[in-house]
């Protein structure tokens, strides 16, 4: 099977590329002739600039998959949904509680950062396939499911809040997933924010396969790691994972991912900007 990789949002475009960067996170993913969208995303007319210039057609993506609920990645959606003609709704594949309410706390104002408002229809357009568990989403590609236990440090936000029975409770980002790819040689996983955590997420990804984690792509929210946090996650990526290689991006952050360049070197830690390409046979 051939498979490519293709970022097709995040934080940074390189200058001279013609992309066009926002916060968030979006992965193209192909494998043979079949085609997944993880991630959309924060606002929907750079996305689909983006997706033009890629040379992507909305209607030719088979798939959608969610790594969690918030804007900056299930914004673009409506975009992408107003943008494809085909009569078959696509189907989406997410946690449950990608669609609960969820919003960020500002000196005591509820602020949404959740899943954006579909019309009637638009609604009609989406196929939601929302479970915990693992899913197969192409053959070789897979969901970790809610990554639990997590021992490890997570990539939580404060003031972070959703809604259960109508009371708010400090958001537990328990839809957080990501995507797991086999290829030849070991495992990829293919991140969103990784709110559950890096080491969290290896260890759920090693308890699904015995594969070898070879690659780590997307955001992990490690931006407001300390330097003894962030060591520790270089060290346990050596020791327990057999330093994979890493691209990482958006909400890794800029120190974040320095220090881990410092510690792994240039040769492991490697850019992934808007329209990074990784080919890969399984």
């Amino acid at each position: 099977m051939n498979i490519k990789i293709v970022n097709v949002y995040n934080d940074k475009a390189l200058p001279h590329k013609g992309f066009q960067a926002g916060a968030g996170e979006s992965f193209h993913i192909t494998i043979d002739n079949q085609q997944v969208l993880f991630d959309v995303g924060w606002q929907g007319a750079k996305l689909m600039h983006n997706l033009r210039k890629l040379k992507i057609n909305p209607d030719e993506i088979d798939k959608l998959v969610l790594s969690h609920s918030h804007f900056d990645h299930t914004g673009g959606l409506p975009a992408l949904l107003n943008a494809r003609t085909a009569l078959t709704p696509i189907p989406l594949i997410a946690h449950p509680a990608v669609l609960e309410p969820n919003f960020v706390n500002i000196l005591g104002v509820p602020i949404p950062v959740g899943f954006p408002a579909l019309s009637k229809d638009l609604r009609k357009k989406v196929e939601f396939k929302l479970t915990k568990h693992p899913v197969e989403v192409l053959p070789k590609l897979f969901t970790t499911g809610e990554i639990t236990p997590r021992p490890e440090k997570p990539g939580t936000g404060k003031h972070r809040f959703h809604k259960v029975e109508k009371q708010q409770k400090k958001e537990p980002f328990l839809d957080d997933l990501a995507l797991v790819l086999q290829i030849k040689d070991g495992l990829v996983i293919i991140l969103g924010c990784c709110h559950a955590g890096l080491l969290n997420t290896c260890a759920k990804v090693t308890n699904l396969f015995p594969d070898r984690i070879q690659a780590i792509l997307g955001g992990t929210h490690m931006r407001h790691y300390s330097r003894p946090a962030v060591e520790h996650v270089a060290e346990a990526l050596k020791n327990r994972y057999g330093t994979p290689k890493l691209y990482l991006n958006h909400c890794t952050g800029k120190k974040t991912i320095k220090q881990l360049k410092q510690s792994l070197g240039s040769e492991v830690v490697r850019d992934c900007s808007i329209g990074t390409e990784l080919l890969y046979q399984a």
